[in-house]
């Protein structure tokens, strides 16, 4: 059962399934950009961030 503490896969994936398909790609390849930085010693996912936003709204 969900829960505010314990949200359900659905709950945690709406915003994601739910937005426009260029909001939803932003938001795939940053999720894709933190897991891949989640072991550097000095992740730089301000500027990659910024970089995925800028190349989505050409």
């Amino acid at each position: 059962m969900a829960s505010p503490s314990n949200p359900s896969q659905d709950d945690i994936e709406a915003p994601i399934t739910t937005a426009p398909p260029a909001v939803e790609r932003i938001i795939r390849e940053v999720i894709r950009l933190e897991k891949a930085n989640l072991s550097s010693d000095r992740p730089r996912i301000r500027a990659d961030v910024l970089k995925i936003v800028k190349d989505s709204v050409k």
